[in-house]
């Protein structure tokens, strides 16, 4: 299989079938329209929706390992369309909660976390160039379907635009079928008992908990994630409160996604050079993220200033997505990145589950967005914070000899597979862990 051909596909894939998440915050205006006397059951499946995307994450992983990536985009595919489809048929909200909230968020987590990870088996050099250019999918949905489904609800209303949107994700499995299965998931698709299975992803799971670094990184992840889904799902109904149009507030969500595509692709590919720290790039994008935020009630009355930050959005909160796969690599190493990518979907998922939530009842509190945004500054502040600290405790860490254990455990693992060969490696349980592979035999 082509390298360039994987990667179409997986763009692809990324924006037809893992962005609409960034779209909930105009379905929120339709569903709050359909079902008037629930607003609290509406607010709570458009927070599901973007937060299944992420809570699934090990659900998403474990099949990945179990399966292939190929048959988890077929699974997401089909999750996705009938979610969507059997939420345009619904009577209540209760329904559209499971379908749209649950069921097609787990098709979107499926997607998105099989279209990042399956670049991986294919590139192993410059994987960040890689990752970015493949997520920069999902930014180009941020710019194209806020617009598309505002036209659909004003067109069709909110039963027809769920169906269309059913219709759109289905078109994923012809793009899914150029993405093969890599030798590498052949070989760990090897029969096991399920005992055996579940003791190494405990193995996994123990020996990450005990690493701070990736603890860390964890808490960060948790802060972003927390405020971000409650700038995306709220910030629609924030800019027709404060004067502008659904027209126009769907026209600031496409700028922020402008911009969100340009910044995946450009932090990709700065990530990439050698002379560029991208745990620094994360650092500072929230710092100065937090920062507009904090002030978004004193500058965001004016059109202008809607401009303004949907454009600081877009650029610095959408560049951790490229900069994830590396940052999490160089803290762990390669054999257990799909265990670590499924606790970071998770603990995203709870922070992009529990921010809207608190953010309505704080709005509710206190009247207005003001603290609200208040203190999503603030969680992106503590983001900046525990980054800072994750890179203090790598820097007392023997971080060299771990990236020079996974360069050499990279390239035994991918000579084996050249040469047909299935012995075990050289015994030195820092460039593979031998009894591990045994298992997977």
């Amino acid at each position: 299989m082509k390298t360039p051909t994987v990667l179409l596909a997986a763009f692809i894939n990324n924006f037809l079938g893992s962005s609409l998440g960034y779209s909930a915050g105009i379905i929120h205006f339709g569903l709050v329209e359909k079902f008037p006397e629930s607003v609290s059951e509406v607010t709570l499946a458009g927070a599901l929706f973007t937060s299944v995307f992420c809570l699934a994450g090990p659900i998403s992983t474990s099949v990945i390992n179990t399966l292939s990536c190929r048959t988890a985009l077929f699974i997401g595919a089909f999750l996705n369309f009938a979610g969507f489809l059997v939420s345009s048929f619904s009577p209540s909200i209760e329904l559209v909660v499971v379908c749209y909230g649950i069921i097609a968020g787990i098709g979107q987590s499926m997607m998105y976390s099989a279209s990042v990870l399956v670049v991986g088996y294919y590139f192993h050099k410059n994987v960040s160039v890689a990752t970015g250019v493949v997520v920069s999918g999902t930014g180009l949905g941020v710019t194209v379907f806020p617009l598309f489904t505002e036209f659909l609800l004003r067109t069709y209303g909110i039963d027809g635009t769920f169906l269309l949107l059913a219709a759109i994700s289905l078109q994923t499995c012809v793009f899914t079928m150029c993405i093969g299965i890599h030798d590498i998931e052949r070989e760990r698709k090897r029969p096991q008992k399920f005992s055996e299975r579940l003791k190494i992803v405990v193995h996994d799971v123990r020996k990450l908990s005990s690493n701070g670094a990736f603890c860390l990184l964890c808490s960060s992840i948790l802060c972003w994630s927390t405020s971000l889904n409650t700038s995306v799902l709220f910030l629609p109904d924030y800019y027709k409160r404060t004067g502008s149009s659904e027209l126009e507030a769907a026209s600031l969500m496409s700028i922020y996604g402008i911009f969100n595509y340009f910044s995946r692709v450009i932090i990709g590919f700065a990530a990439s050079d050698k002379e560029i720290d991208g745990k620094i790039l994360y650092m500072g994008s929230y710092f100065i993220l937090s920062l507009c935020t904090a002030f978004l009630p004193m500058v965001g009355t004016s059109y202008a200033g809607k401009i303004f930050y949907s454009i600081v959005l877009g650029l610095y909160s959408s560049g951790v997505w490229s900069l994830l796969t590396t940052i999490t690599v160089e803290i762990i190493g390669i054999k257990q990145t799909s265990t670590a990518f499924g606790i970071e979907m998770l603990t995203s998922g709870i922070g992009f589950l529990s921010g809207p939530v608190i953010g309505d009842n704080i709005k509710e509190f206190s009247g207005g967005y003001s603290v609200v945004f208040g203190i999503s500054g603030f969680l992106y502040m503590m983001a900046a914070v525990f980054e800072v600290l994750m890179i203090l405790t790598m820097r007392k860490s023997s971080v060299p000899q771990m990236n020079e254990d996974q360069r050499r455990s990279t390239e035994n693992e991918n000579r084996m597979i050249e040469d047909g060969n299935e012995e075990s490696v050289e015994d030195d349980e820092r460039t593979i862990d031998i009894e591990e592979r045994q298992r997977l035999k």
